[in-house]
C-alpha cells in the first residue's frame, strides 16, 4: 500500500496475513504490517527502512511503481533485525551508489547478514544531516529493540521510531485518528501485545530513550513506526504517555491473570474454584489454560500478564518436577513481564509434591516477592478452597 503520511513524505506498507508466528514464536492471526517511508527531497530520495527479507523483490517492484530507484541518495537503518533490513540487498543491487546511514555497528551486520559491503556512513547520537532543504537529526536509542536502534527526526515535524511505538495488527486506515472507537481499541491491545511480546524484556530502556529524546523539546506532529498505525496531532501525546506506562511496568488495579496446566482435570477444577470465589471480588480473570483439550495462546498470555496485578499459576506435577509447559510460561513471564504482581502458585501432585518450591525459588530468583505457594494432593479439592479462601483475599488486597 502507498500513502503520502507527510509534506514530501511517503509510506510503502505491507500488509501482511501471511506471518502466523512474529519472530516464530509470537501468534499473531492479527496480522502485521512492514512500513517503509520515503522523503523526496531537492537532492534525491531518502529511504527509511525496508520490508522484511522474504519480500526483498516485491519491496523493489512496489518502489518502482512509484519512484525511481535511481534517485535514492540514502537509505537510513533505524534497526538491523531482517523485518526491516531484509530488502536492503536489492536496494543496494539496484543503486550501488546509495549511501547507507546508520549506527556504527549495523555496517557489520549488514555485511554478515547479506554479504554485501555498502557504501555505509555510520550517524553519531544527535547528528544532523542536511539534504534538500530538510534536516534530519538521528538519536541512538538502544534495546529499542536491538542495540543498534536508532531514531530519525525530520525537523520540526516528524519522529521515525522504527520498532518503538509499533503493533501488531493491520489497520484499516493510515493514521490511529482516522480509525473508529472500536479499532482504536483493538490497536492499543495489539500495541500492548506487540511490547510485552518484542519490547518487553527491554522496558528499562523505554524510560530512558522517551527522557531522552524528551529532554531534546523536539516539535512532533506525528510518530512513524515499522509496525501498525501511525500517530499524529493529539494521538501523539497519548502514545508517548502510553508507552511511558509501559515501560515503567505500570499495572491495571485488580487485573488478575490465571495461567494453569491440567492433566486430568483435577487442577482444573481447583481453578474453577478460584474463578468462583474471585468473581466474589468483583474480577473476572483472564484464564488460560494447557490441558489434554486447549492451548492457550503464549502471545496473549504475556499480553495480559505484562499489566497484570494480580497472576495466578496452577500446575500440575510431572514427573517430580513442573509440568514442562507452565515451566515454560513461567520462564516467559519472567523473561517479559514486571516483577512488580502478587503472585499465587498452586501446584498439584499425585505421589510427591516439588512444583510448588521449585516455582517458588524460580520466581523468587527473578525478582517476584509477593509471593504464595499452595500444594495439594490430587483429591483434595475441599483442602484447597478452604486455603483459596483463606490467601486470595490476602493476595488481593497487596496493593
Amino acid at each position: 500500500m502507498y500513502s503520502r503520511v507527510g509534506d514530501n513524505l511517503y509510506m510503502l506498507q505491507y500488509r501482511d496475513y501471511e506471518t502466523r508466528y512474529f519472530e516464530g514464536l509470537w501468534h499473531i492471526p492479527e496480522g502485521v504490517t512492514y512500513n517503509s517511508f520515503i522523503l523526496e527531497t531537492r537532492e534525491g530520495l531518502v529511504v527509511f527502512d525496508t520490508w522484511k527479507r522474504s519480500l526483498r523483490g516485491l519491496f523493489i517492484e512496489e518502489f518502482s511503481k512509484h519512484f525511481d530507484v535511481r534517485d535514492v541518495k540514502y537509505l537510513v537503518v533505524h534497526h538491523m533485525e531482517p523485518d526491516h533490513s531484509g530488502s536492503i540487498p536489492y536496494l543496494l543491487a539496484s543503486n550501488p551508489e546509495v549511501t547507507v546511514l546508520g549506527h556504527v555497528l549495523s555496517k557489520g551486520m549488514i555485511e554478515s547478514f547479506y554479504q554485501v559491503k555498502p557504501r555505509f556512513q555510520p550517524v553519531k547520537d544527535g547528528e544532523v544531516l542536511q539534504i534538500g532543504g530538510y534536516r534530519l537529526r538521528f538519536f541512538h536509542t538502544p534495546w529499542l529493540h536491538w542495540p543498534e536502534t536508532i531514531m530519525t527526526y525530520v525537523e520540526e515535524e516528524t519522529l521515525l521510531t522504527c520498532d518503538a511505538f509499533g503493533s501488531y495488527g493491520v489497520p484499516s486506515r493510515v493514521f490511529h485518528d482516522q480509525l473508529s472507537v472500536e479499532e482504536k481499541e483493538r490497536f492499543s491491545r495489539y500495541m500492548v501485545k506487540y511490547f510485552a511480546n518484542v519490547i518487553g524484556h527491554f522496558r528499562e530502556w523505554v524510560v530512558k530513550n522517551i527522557e531522552k529524546v524528551s529532554q531534546e523539546n523536539l516539535n512532533i506532529s506525528a510518530i512513524l513506526p515499522a509496525h501498525g498505525v501511525l500517530y499524529r496531532g493529539d494521538s501523539v501525546r497519548e502514545v508517548v504517555e502510553k508507552y511511558r506506562s509501559l515501560g515503567a511496568g505500570g499495572t491495571v488495579p485488580g487485573k488478575t491473570v490465571i495461567a494453569y496446566t491440567s492433566m486430568y482435570g483435577f487442577v482444573s477444577e481447583v481453578v474453577d474454584d478460584a474463578v468462583s470465589l474471585l468473581d466474589k471480588y468483583g474480577i473476572k480473570p483472564s484464564v488460560y489454560g494447557f490441558t489434554d483439550r486447549e492451548r492457550a495462546d503464549f502471545s496473549e498470555l504475556i499480553a495480559d500478564a505484562y499489566q497484570a496485578e494480580n497472576l495466578i499459576i496452577a500446575t500440575s506435577t510431572y514427573e517430580a518436577r513442573t509440568f514442562p509447559l507452565m515451566k515454560e510460561v513461567v520462564e516467559l513471564i519472567i523473561e517479559k513481564t514486571p516483577v512488580n504482581k502478587n503472585v499465587l502458585v498452586i501446584a498439584l501432585y499425585g505421589w510427591g509434591g516439588k512444583a510448588g518450591a521449585e516455582l517458588e525459588e524460580l520466581l523468587t530468583k527473578n525478582g517476584f516477592r509477593k509471593l504464595e505457594v499452595i500444594e495439594f494432593r490430587a483429591g483434595q479439592r475441599e483442602n484447597v478452597q478452604k486455603e483459596l479462601e483463606d490467601r486470595l483475599p490476602r493476595l488481593l488486597s497487596r496493593r
